[in-house]
């Protein structure tokens, strides 16, 4: 018997006990996402109810669903994803429903949770729930805690709000392993206001930006680059074209040399070059290139 045929009534309250003679009419349901195109962008979708709708019925003449979450927060389900139906009125099962979803069993089914496996953790299963990713010790710090609050994307994203912290991610898991935290390069920005030297009235505010590559564009900078939809081959330009930065304390290190040269550099005579001293062979040993950050371009 299929979850879908168990005689299970959804109340408010599963603990309480049906009194005999009192029928409570079921207002919630799962169904199967069949169609998410909806030509006015209002988050209407079709999805396919196995108790109030017809196997047989088209795809277009299901009714539309309508969002419950407000346009501030947006998400879509997939197509085969399951969501839950909220019927306004039991009476006309087929106008006024809402949808709420994806519905995501565990945070590794995050990417696409089919019909045979988001019901795993509810009480209409249709297959156990896999081991949970909290037991997988290089999964530690790929999902957000349970004090966290959390925008999390299908694909390798999330925005994590924590006690006095904000960490943006992209690239958080390893790239085929949802279950293995990145610990080569993923891009953060980590946010944190901490005490200073650990003293809990005295407070700072720290930001720290990591990537393998990092630009900071001026939109009225030289060179000029596009400033919106970027494409691969626009971030490639803005990392061939733009300038590195300087390493201030290697600037600083090499410019001091060149003070010390041509303030003690020694001629024998006119014409003649200057005496190699140790500071001179300083300068020649210098590594300009080493003043570059090629990593971290401006423009």
């Amino acid at each position: 018997m299929g979850g879908f045929d168990k005689p299970i009534i959804q109340t408010s309250n599963p603990n309480k006990k049906e009194h005999a003679g009192i029928v409570r009419n079921r207002t919630i349901f799962y169904g199967v996402v069949v169609d998410i195109n909806d030509d006015t962008d209002g988050g209407r979708i079709k999805v396919r109810v196995p108790e109030l709708d017809n196997v047989s019925t088209a795809t277009d003449d299901l009714p539309w669903s309508y969002p419950l979450l407000p346009k501030f927060f947006h998400v879509y389900p997939q197509i085969d994803e399951y969501v839950r139906i909220f019927i306004e009125d039991n009476k006309f099962t087929q106008r006024s429903r809402f949808w709420l979803g994806s519905i995501i069993s565990q945070p590794q089914k995050i990417g696409l949770d089919t019909q045979f496996t988001a019901l795993s953790t509810t009480n209409l299963p249709l297959v156990n729930p896999e081991r949970a990713p909290s037991t997988y010790p290089d999964a530690e710090g790929v999902f957000p805690l349970k004090t966290d609050v959390a925008i999390v994307g299908k694909v390798n994203t999330d925005v994590i709000l924590r006690i006095n912290e904000v960490h943006i991610r992209a690239g958080k898991h390893e790239n085929d392993n949802i279950l293995k935290l990145n610990t080569e390069n993923p891009a953060t920005i980590d946010m944190v206001f901490e005490p200073l030297d650990g003293n809990s009235n005295n407070y700072y505010s720290n930001t720290v930006i990591q990537s393998d590559k990092i630009a900071i564009i001026s939109h009225t900078g030289n060179p000029n680059f596009k400033a919106a939809n970027l494409s691969p081959e626009d971030r490639t330009r803005i990392f061939e074209s733009g300038h590195p930065v300087a390493r201030a304390d290697v600037l600083v290190e090499a410019l001091e040399v060149i003070r010390l040269a041509l303030l003690n550099h020694i001629h024998g005579y006119s014409g003649i070059i200057a005496d190699k001293n140790d500071i001179i062979k300083k300068l020649e040993d210098v590594q300009f290139e080493q003043i570059m950050q090629k990593n971290i371009v401006i423009n």
